[in-house]
């Protein structure tokens, strides 16, 4: 049966996360001091996806190296149904502030075109958070015990011989406030994502307050009178 070329062509460039085989990875991106380089590989229809917290009016920049030039990456914000970038159609890198506070997600993948053939694309995805004014930020991303979330974390995780540092400001920079150890409860004051890291406001028993990396903590029990 004949089909025109054109139409053939189109569907040759689709994008290979609209094949029903695919194989998704997902990996949660880590980041120090706001930026994130991620080396890797997608093969025919394997799609890649880049998850990582950011705060609503925070800025975002993702850029990918690639050697083929079918391998491109779409990002999508927290609960979207479509992309808010599409790189096939608007290039290999990205710029702008986040719309919302959550998780976004950046998809790698290869156009049909190449996926279907079983090409193997090698990429650098680099993703930078926070690192110029791009809004304030929309209110903390986690609630305080006033508005549904929990009214004490639990110092947890913290490697041994060490301590969990609270700082006066969101950041690994901030002035030292106080330090904590394993099994410390601390009042949940609100928390907010910062360059790709949660950072939660706490106080302690003395009444002192600052954050403290939010992956040292897990919800925890009023501390005993």
């Amino acid at each position: 049966m004949f089909r025109p070329f054109g139409l053939l062509l189109a569907l040759a460039l689709l994008p290979a996360a609209a094949n029903g085989q695919d194989a998704v990875k997902v990996t949660r991106v880590g980041f120090r001091d706001g930026h994130a380089s991620l080396r890797g590989s997608v093969t025919g229809y394997e799609t890649r996806d880049y998850v990582f917290p950011a705060n609503a009016g925070e800025s975002i920049a993702i850029s990918l190296k690639t050697n083929r030039l079918s391998n491109y990456f779409n990002l999508t914000a927290p609960g979207a149904d479509e992309a808010l970038f599409i790189g096939s159609t608007s290039g290999a890198s990205f710029s702008g502030a986040a719309p919302v506070s959550g998780d976004y997600t950046a998809r790698v993948y290869l156009m049909r075109n190449d996926a279907r053939r079983g090409v193997k694309a090698n990429y650098v995805l680099n993703i930078a958070l926070g690192m110029k004014s791009a809004g304030k930020p929309n209110g903390p991303d986690f609630a305080d015990g006033l508005t549904g979330g929990p009214d004490y974390w639990e110092v947890t995780d913290v490697p041994a011989g060490d301590r969990l540092s609270v700082r006066a400001t969101p950041s690994p920079k901030g002035k030292l406030v106080t330090q904590a150890l394993n099994s410390a409860i601390m009042k949940n004051l609100g928390c907010r994502n910062t360059r790709g890291q949660r950072w939660c406001q706490v106080e302690d028993g003395a009444g002192r307050r600052g954050w403290v990396n939010g992956k040292y903590l897990r919800e925890g029990a009023p501390p005993s009178q």
